[in-house]
C-alpha cells in the first residue's frame, strides 16, 4: 500500500525588531504539492504592520529564493547627534611657575615664566559651534528626533572679548595673559604681594607693576608701563616706559624711566630719568636727568657722586663737612649740538630727496596731460606723490626739533641750582662750559651764570 504525504503550504516569517529599524523576512517553500507564499500576501502583511519606508526590493525577491533564510528586506535611517561646541585654545593652559632652561639644560631660577605678554586684539581660542544633527526615520517612516550638540562652554574672563562672528575669543587689552582655573584672563597691571625674590623671579611685563615690597638683590623689573615700590630696592634693576615710584630707596641699583622718577633716598645708585626726579636725598649716585631734579623733605641733601640735570634743581645741602667730592652738572650743550648737526644733515638730505620727487611728479603729470600713462608710469606717478607728502611731514618735524634745540642752547644759561642752606667744599658746579669748584663753605643762594659767563652764588 503506497501512503501519499499530505501537502504543504509554504510559509513566510516578518520579523520587526522592536524600534522598528528593520525588517527580516525568511519564505519556507511548499511540500508535497502545497501552496507557494506569494509577494502579495508578504506585502499584504507588511502594509498591515506599517512597513513602507527603505524597502529593498532587491533583498524582498531574493527571500523567496533563500531557502527560508532571514533576509533584512527594510531598514531605518537612524539619527544623527549633533556634535557639541568646542574651543581650541592656541595658548598653553597651566597654572603656576614654570622654569625655563637654556639649550644646554641649564636652569633660571629667575625666570619663572609667571609673565606672558600679550598686545590687545591677539586671538588666544577658536570657538568651534556646536551642530544640529540630522534626524532619522524607522521602517514605517516615522520620523526619529536626534539629540542636538550643545554649546561649547566657555568663560569669558576679564580683558577678553569675543568676536562678532562668535568664531574667536581676542585680548580687549594687552597685559599678562594667564590661565585661571577653568578660562584665560589678561591683567593689565602685576600685582606682587611679597618681596620680588626666588619666589617671583624677574619681571618683564608689558603694563604697569606694583610691588608692596621689596626688589632683592640679583633681579630686575622691566615695565612697559609705570612701576611702583613700597620697600626697598637693593642692588636690583628697574627699567619703566613710564615713571617709578619708590616708597623707600634705591641702594646700589640700578634705575631708569623715561617718566618721572620719585623716592625717599638714592644711595650708591645709577638713575636715569627723562621727567622730573623727586628725592630727599641722594648720597653717591651717579643721575642723568632730562627734568626738573628736586631734592626736597628730610635734609634736603646730595652728597658724593655726580648728577648731570638738563633742567634746575632744588635741594638744601650740596656735599658735607667731611669734603666728598660731589659733582653738579646743568645743561649738556654737546649733546644737543650733536643733534643739531646731524638734524642739519638730514634736512639737506630730505629737502633733496623733495626736489627730486617734485620734478618726477611735476613730469609725470605734464605726459598725462598730453595722453594716457602706462600702467607703470601711473603706479610710480602715485607712489611718487605719496612720497612727496611723507617728505614735506619729514622736513616739517625736523625744523621743528631744530628750532626747539636752538632754543634750548639759546636759554641754557638760564639754568640754575636753587640751593637753601649751604654748600660745601669739594663740590664742583658745571654749567654748560663753565666750571666752578667750591673752596669754601657758601649759601644760600642760587649758582648760576651771570653775564660775564662765569658761574656764581648769589
Amino acid at each position: 500500500m503506497i501512503t501519499v504525504a499530505d501537502p504543504i503550504n509554504g510559509q513566510f516569517v516578518l520579523e520587526i525588531d522592536e524600534k522598528f529599524m528593520t525588517a527580516r523576512l525568511s519564505v519556507t517553500p511548499p511540500k508535497n504539492g502545497g501552496k507557494a507564499v506569494t509577494e502579495a500576501e508578504v506585502r499584504q502583511d507588511m502594509a498591515l504592520k506599517g512597513i513602507r519606508y527603505n524597502i529593498d526590493e532587491e533583498a524582498f525577491r531574493e527571500a523567496f529564493n533563500a531557502d527560508s533564510l532571514s533576509v533584512e528586506i527594510a531598514k531605518g535611517d537612524p539619527p544623527v547627534d549633533g556634535k557639541n561646541g568646542y574651543v581650541v585654545y592656541h595658548f598653553e593652559r597651566r597654572n603656576g611657575a614654570q622654569v625655563k632652561t637654556d639649550e644646554f639644560g641649564n636652569m633660571d631660577y629667575k625666570d619663572l615664566g609667571l609673565i606672558q605678554n600679550i598686545q590687545q586684539n591677539v586671538i588666544i581660542a577658536d570657538i568651534f559651534p556646536e551642530t544640529p544633527g540630522t534626524p532619522g526615520k524607522d521602517i514605517r517612516g516615522i520620523t526619529i528626533a536626534q539629540y542636538p550638540g550643545k554649546p561649547a562652554n566657555i568663560t569669558i574672563g576679564s580683558g577678553i572679548t569675543r568676536t562678532e562672528d562668535g568664531k574667536h575669543l581676542v585680548t580687549a587689552i594687552a597685559g599678562n595673559l594667564r590661565w585661571n582655573k577653568d578660562h584665560f584672563v589678561v591683567d593689565k597691571e602685576i600685582v606682587v604681594s611679597g618681596d620680588v625674590d626666588l619666589s617671583v623671579g624677574n619681571i618683564d611685563f608689558i603694563g604697569d607693576v606694583i610691588i608692596r615690597g621689596n626688589v632683592n638683590e640679583g633681579f630686575f623689573i622691566k615695565s612697559g608701563g609705570n612701576v611702583s615700590i613700597a620697600g626697598n630696592v637693593t642692588g636690583a634693576t628697574v627699567e619703566a616706559e613710564g615713571s617709578i615710584s619708590g616708597r623707600l630707596g634705591f641702594v646700589t641699583s640700578r634705575i631708569s624711566a623715561k617718566g618721572d622718577i620719585t623716592v625717599n633716598f638714592g644711595e650708591n645708585s645709577n638713575i636715569i630719568c627723562g621727567g622730573t626726579l623727586k628725592a630727599q636725598s641722594f648720597v653717591g649716585c651717579t643721575v642723568y636727568c632730562e627734568g626738573p631734579m628736586l631734592v626736597q623733605g628730610g635734609k634736603s641733601i646730595i652728597v658724593g657722586g655726580k648728577y648731570t640735570c638738563l633742567s634746575d634743581i632744588e635741594v638744601n645741602y650740596i656735599g658735607s663737612d667731611s669734603y666728598v667730592r660731589t659733582q653738579i652738572i646743568l645743561g649738556n650743550i654737546a649733546v644737543l649740538a650733536e643733534e643739531l648737526s646731524d638734524l642739519k644733515k638730514k634736512l639737506k638730505e630730505y629737502e633733496a630727496q623733495l626736489q627730486q620727487l617734485e620734478l618726477v611728479c611735476s613730469t609725470l603729470q605734464q605726459q598725462k596731460k598730453t595722453m594716457p600713462l602706462p600702467p607703470e608710469r601711473e603706479e610710480m606717478l602715485k607712489r611718487s606723490i605719496k612720497a612727496k607728502f611723507g617728505h614735506m611731514g619729514l622736513i616739517k618735524e625736523t625744523n621743528d626739533r631744530i628750532a626747539e634745540i636752538t632754543h634750548d642752547i639759546e636759554n641754557s644759561n638760564d639754568l640754575c641750582v636753587r640751593l637753601k642752606r649751604a654748600v660745601f667744599p669739594g663740590v664742583t658746579f658745571r654749567i654748560n662750559s663753565s666750571q666752578y669748584v667750591v673752596t669754601t663753605k657758601s649759601g644760600p643762594g642760587t649758582v648760576q651764570v651771570n653775564d660775564e659767563g662765569d658761574i656764581v652764588i648769589r
